[in-house]
């Protein structure tokens, strides 16, 4: 599965549609990049990433299977990620050493959320 960007060129004054795909790997190269942040939650990276929430959320189990990311938090409402130790050095190896990689908290490891 590809997830699509559409991209409208004017031409003639006829509209064409030029429709890019990013491939799994690129998907899970942006979900690992924007939880270098710190925490976040699917719909956080979604927005961030522009890449629809179910994309994002499939991707997740995957990166959660290859040990890349872990669920810092999950309740019926919210579900928080995070890279672990694994997914920083994988970032580090694949995307620079110079990538910054920050540890900004939303939950504690206990699960009380920060304020």
């Amino acid at each position: 599965m590809y997830h699509c960007i559409k991209n409208y060129i004017k031409s003639g004054g006829v509209e064409i549609s030029d429709i890019q795909k990013r491939t799994f790997i690129e998907i899970r190269k942006l979900i690992l990049l924007s939880l270098a942040s710190g925490q976040k939650t699917i719909n956080q990276i979604a927005g961030e990433t522009q890449i629809n929430w179910k994309t994002v959320d499939n991707h997740l189990v995957h990166l959660l299977g290859k040990s890349l990311v872990r669920e810092a938090f999950s309740s019926s409402y919210v579900r928080i990620f995070e890279l672990t130790a694994f997914g920083k050095d994988y970032l580090r190896k694949n995307h620079g050493k110079n990538l910054r990689i920050s540890d900004k908290k939303l939950v504690n490891v206990n699960g009380g959320v920060l304020t």
